[in-house]
């Protein structure tokens, strides 16, 4: 099944290429992602908690692995890493395979997918920084001062963190492993994306309108890739890509005051 025609995988031409592949019905999926959400938020407190403990000095400021400007970026990357074991270990349940309920099979068709996915990202950021300009100017910069005093002086884990572990738990979680199951109710493909967008945007709450916007769309858009090229290897590339050039691009320009 993986040799399919290039017409297949054309991204605005031809049928879709996604097919949901997992034994997990709708409602047991949306409670298993709540679980899986809930236990790697507690397991990264636990984590940090100890870790913050051990590395108390006699005086009370930290000197352990977890100093203080580092403590975010630690909690996002442990919550990040269980939510990658239990999303996956959730899919190998009742026979599922975890390539099949996850998408992760390779995109039909030729690897253009990548190129023309990451040029209608491109496009896509164009037009979305535009509205925002032209209707919430006061927001520009709002939602990326809060990231940058995130990432304080550690940038290369913030990298790792937001470039490279955020798209893989995300992706797997919401628009593998959750999409896949919502899939095959009634809401079907779409509906089922407008449901695991609309949960993955509540992960960023706290942006500003203009931010949740922009998330809400980048993740529909990030649904659509998937929907057409039935892998979601291309929307997990697109996504790290486009977290880690925000990383990369606000270490070396500074914000306007």
């Amino acid at each position: 099944m993986e040799n399919q025609s290039p017409e297949r995988a054309a991204l605005f031409t031809g049928p879709p290429a996604y097919e949901p592949r997992t034994p997990w019905s709708p409602v047991p999926a949306l409670l298993a992602a709540v679980i899986i959400v809930a236990a790697s938020i507690l397991g990264a407190v636990l984590v940090l908690g100890v870790g913050t403990v051990a590395g108390t000095s006699g005086n009370g400021t930290s000197a352990g692995m977890w100093r203080r400007d580092m403590s975010a970026l630690a909690t996002l990357a442990i919550w990040q890493a269980l939510a990658v074991v239990l999303t996956i270990l959730a899919s190998l349940l009742f026979g599922g395979r975890a390539r099949d309920v996850l998408a992760l099979r390779a995109p039909r068709g030729p690897p253009l997918a990548y190129p023309k996915a990451v040029l209608l990202m491109a496009a896509l950021q164009v037009a979305v920084s535009a509205v925002q300009y032209g209707f919430f100017p006061q927001d520009m910069y709002a939602d990326l001062r809060p990231i940058v005093q995130l990432f304080g002086e550690q940038w290369v884990l913030a990298l790792l963190v937001v470039g490279v572990g955020a798209p893989l738990s995300e992706e797997l979680l919401f628009r593998g492993f959750l999409l896949s199951a919502l899939a095959r109710s009634r809401l079907g493909f779409a509906g089922a994306a407008l449901v695991t967008t609309t949960l993955w945007t509540a992960l960023h709450a706290g942006y500003s309108l203009a931010g949740i916007v922009e998330v809400f769309t980048i993740g529909l858009f990030f649904s659509w890739l998937l929907w057409r090229t039935g892998s979601l290897r291309v929307p997990m590339f697109c996504h790290a890509l486009y977290n880690s050039l925000i990383v990369l691009v606000l270490r070396h320009v500074p914000l306007p005051t």
